[in-house]
């Protein structure tokens, strides 16, 4: 029993010597000395034991981790899809709608055109300041007054009808004259005040002389053909569906067109 009571105070002697010789700063000569057996040692390996477990720890919770970034990207790039697809599909509404409008667009640019030279047309059949209106039915075009007849007659009863309207059957005298009676006349044929009946040569109603403008006819137009059976030349001239002259059997039937000045239209 002494001998194990010695045996034990010298353990415990041996314990306090070494925790002294710990702390003691001669008992550490760098980072090469090997640290005492005992306490010290009990210590170094429950912070070992630690550190094994902090990263134990880390290595099994890392690859969650990294999992959910993975899955966080993931749907992002789904969103982003997403999106995308659905910029382009609004884009592609909006280039159609674009396209739509651009159409309305253009109608309505060429409405208004339309509309305009309407306006500017039946303007012209307007008095302008200082001028004689004309009468209801008759066209106005630079102080002048023309009639376009909604009925047929044969040459010689238009001549006759202008006449009793104290205007004459029609007389043109120059190309801005022939565009405005084009356009109103509209591709249907009437009379005008052209005939080689009298003399044999054209000449207008009121006695001029026409002068030959090939242009201004049909091609091998005029013929003076007596084909027909109703006996006699063509020896009047009207207006034809392109707006070139013809000439025919001065008894046919078409409308008629007369022109009177302004200062006559107040007598109508």
């Amino acid at each position: 029993m002494a001998d194990t009571k010695e045996l034990r105070q010298e353990l415990i002697a041996m314990d306090e010597n070494e925790d002294k010789a710990w702390w003691r700063p001669e008992s550490s000569h760098g980072y090469g000395h090997l640290l005492p057996a005992g306490r010290s040692q009990w210590y170094l390996c429950a912070a070992l034991c630690v550190t094994l477990t902090l990263s134990l720890s880390l290595l099994i919770l890392m690859p969650s981790r990294f999992g959910s970034v993975d899955r966080t990207l993931s749907d992002l790039e789904r969103s982003v899809s997403n999106l995308t697809e659905s910029v382009s599909l609004h884009l592609s509404k909006l280039h159609e709608k674009v396209g739509s409008l651009e159409m309305k667009l253009s109608d309505l640019k060429r409405s208004v055109s339309n509309l305009t030279e309407s306006v500017s047309f039946h303007s012209s059949k307007l008095p302008k300041k200082g001028e004689v209106g004309c009468p209801d039915g008759w066209y106005l075009h630079n102080s002048s007054c023309y009639f376009f007849s909604a009925y047929k007659a044969s040459w010689y009863t238009a001549r006759d009808s202008c006449r009793d309207m104290d205007a004459t059957l029609l007389i043109l005298t120059d190309e801005e004259e022939w565009g405005f009676v084009n356009r109103i006349s509209n591709g249907r044929y009437f009379w005008l005040g052209l005939s080689d009946e009298r003399t044999g040569e054209w000449e207008w109603v009121n006695g001029s002389p026409y002068i030959m403008d090939r242009s201004k006819w049909v091609p091998g137009q005029p013929d003076n053909w007596a084909g027909h059976s109703i006996g006699g030349t063509e020896d009047c001239a009207h207006i034809s569906i392109s707006g070139k002259l013809n000439d025919n059997h001065c008894t046919v039937t078409y409308p008629f067109i007369c022109k009177a000045t302004t200062n006559k239209a107040e007598h109508f």
